[in-house]
């Protein structure tokens, strides 16, 4: 944890961002690379060389695969025209036989097809054949000399990415804003808290589940990045086809009858429930400023407005807030009093407030500035964020969030050229900070939010569990899924891993994770739609029926500290002739999750791995 003399509070966030922690962290970001490259012996300039003949020996093979493509075609043309003339040979043998008035032009047909098939079976097996088959021999070795310097990138690289880890971005956070401490777990003290003094609820709903999460405190107020898949039911329609035909006759002026041919596609639609599966990420803060307040806004996307826009936007609003004010005037349940600064009433709204006094303790003029400043400029997000706060607890779920991948796993920078891997590794971490940051920034924008400390709060009894449900929750959704899988589940489904029951083993938990999917079953109904010729017809409408299935298994969770080096070399060596399968693990920032039925299994295995991870 930072010292508390160097944790500066940020009374104009965006600003200072801009102007220089946006350098910092970039710069931090590159420089922290740097050392983890210098630490893992990774030599730049044979990395270098060796991605220089790879890129050429890529080149060669892209070329000796265009070739070979061309040759490809050129065949397959010929050998299609080919079969062709035979077919026209053919035609005219047919042509021949059954009309004698027209029997020249068969055997013309005949002679000709016959001749040109030769004449391009000869260029194909003369000209083509041989070129085809030396491009597939100089493809092959462009391949296998390409696949061969590639492995020696990826070994050359092999000790710097067996380097890289979870949490580096955090850590890079931390560093350049001191007053942000992130936890590198979510732990179950950290959580009690949330609950027990702020009123923090934990994700209990059976058809959720935790995804991600990232936790940490502002000047003693927690906060929680959280990412949960849902899932629930809604009537989906499927549509069927059914095509008819039919004849009807008709009598022309002259008094001759016609037959006409007629044909539609019916379509029919029929509803019935199926799972549709949503991933939200929210940022929930915890704070005792304006303990009492509620309130609701939405987004307006003031970023997108011209000045001109803009200004006819918050004339039309006031308008509508004054005959609101109007009307609450006098009423104990409703007092909206607008704040007196028109833009800011008008773009941030709020106006489900219940308590006036306390919305102006937090939305000091400086507040407003900063506030205003966050919705109207674009860069880098602008006003694309829902905000509620609910006594203690505020959140902030924002649209930026939804299309980011927090999870800092380090499969988002590996690589085997150099360059390439800092140029990922540095532009992965600035949109990470640049992302949690700006969920942050409405916090960050209230000077309150950041300068009120909580009292310090007494545990009265321990949690339940060493690690949070949302970090149990977490790890389990980073085991392969088919562990928990129930049968006859859908295996294109995602699963609700739902961590049920947890207990204390040692300095780990033992985990009872629910898995919640749907059997699918095809059926059919059949839909009467009345068609064209006068007729009702049964037109089939294929669905899903989906039969909610369940699987309840035990997972253990072990924070056994080390690195993801140490942890695949584990895997490696089976954790020193352990009896773990290391297939059934999952490992990152430091902790292990192990899929495993036995509780005592857990408890003994949990010492053996603390013990061989502590001497990595």
């Amino acid at each position: 944890m930072a010292d508390e003399a160097e944790k500066q509070v940020l009374y104009q966030p965006k600003k200072m961002y801009n102007t220089m922690l946006k350098q910092q962290y970039h710069d931090t970001a590159a420089s922290y690379f740097d050392d983890l490259c210098a630490k893992s012996g990774v030599s730049k300039e044979e990395n270098a060389a060796l991605v220089k003949q790879y890129n050429h020996a890529a080149g060669i093979a892209k070329r000796a695969r265009d070739a070979h493509s061309k040759l490809k075609l050129a065949k397959n043309l010929l050998i299609f025209f080919a079969i062709a003339f035979i077919f026209v040979a053919v035609l005219g043998i047919i042509i021949g036989i059954i009309d004698e008035e027209i029997a020249y032009v068969g055997w013309i047909m005949l002679g000709a097809g016959l001749v040109l098939s030769a004449i391009l079976f000869v260029i194909y097996f003369l000209a083509v054949a041989k070129k085809l088959a030396a491009a597939k021999v100089a493809l092959d070795e462009a391949d296998k000399k390409k696949d061969e310097l590639l492995a020696l990138c990826y070994k050359n690289t092999a000790p710097l990415n067996n380097t890289l880890d979870w949490g580096v971005p955090q850590e890079i956070m931390e560093k350049a804003t001191p007053i942000i401490d992130l936890d590198p777990i979510f732990m179950g003290d950290r959580l009690e808290a949330l609950i027990e003094k702020f009123g923090f609820h934990e994700v209990t709903d059976p058809y959720k589940s935790v995804l991600q999460v990232l936790s940490g405190q502002i000047q003693g107020n927690p906060f929680v990045l959280e990412k949960v898949l849902e899932c629930e039911m809604y009537n989906k329609r499927y549509e069927g086809t059914l095509t008819i035909h039919w004849t009807t006759t008709y009598r022309d002026k002259e008094g001759h009858v016609h037959t006409q041919h007629h044909s539609e596609t019916l379509r029919a639609y029929a509803y019935h429930p199926a799972p549709r599966y949503t991933a939200v990420t929210q940022l929930v803060y915890g704070s005792e400023a304006a303990p009492h307040l509620r309130f609701t806004r939405t987004p307006v996307h003031a970023e997108k407005m011209n000045d001109k826009e803009r200004e006819k936007f918050v004339k039309n609003r006031i308008k509508k807030l004054d005959k609101k004010e109007a009307k609450d005037l006098g009423n104990i349940n409703q007092n909206f009093t607008k704040m007196g600064d028109d833009e800011f009433d008008a773009l941030f709204g709020a106006y489900d407030r219940n308590n006036e006094v306390e919305f102006r303790l937090l939305y000091t003029p400086l507040a407003i500035r900063n506030t205003l400043d966050l919705l109207k400029n674009p860069d880098p997000y602008g006003d694309d964020f829902y905000m509620f706060k609910r006594d203690m607890v505020t959140v902030v779920r924002s649209e930026h969030s939804q299309r980011f991948d927090y999870s800092s796993s380090p499969t988002n920078f590996m690589g085997y050229d150099l360059e390439k891997m800092k140029n990922d590794f540095v532009g992965y971490c600035d949109k990470f900070i640049k992302n949690l940051f700006f969920d942050l920034a409405p916090i960050l924008s209230v000077p309150l939010y950041q300068i009120h400390k909580p009292f310090e709060y007494i545990f009265k009894t321990p949690y339940r569990s060493n690690f949070s449900s949302f970090e149990q929750e977490t790890l389990a959704n980073g085991l392969d899924p088919m562990l928990f899988i129930p049968d006859g589940a859908g295996r294109d489904l995602p699963l609700i891993l739902k961590a049920e029951e947890a207990s204390r083993r040692g300095s780990g938990d033992s985990v009872r994770v629910n898995a919640m999917s749907y059997q699918e079953i095809p059926r059919v109904d059949y839909v009467s739609v009345f068609g064209g010729d006068g007729s009702w017809h049964s037109v089939p409408v294929h669905w899903v029926e989906y039969i909610e299935v369940h699987k309840v298994s035990n997972m253990g969770l072990a924070r056994v500290g080390g690195s993801r080096k140490a942890y695949l070399e584990g895997k490696e060596g089976n954790f020193g002739g352990s009896r773990l399968n290391a297939a059934l693990t999952h490992f990152e920032r430091g902790l292990l999750a192990i899929f495993e039925g036995h509780e005592d299994f857990l408890q003994e295995l949990n010492d053996t791995l603390v013990e061989y991870f502590s001497d990595k």
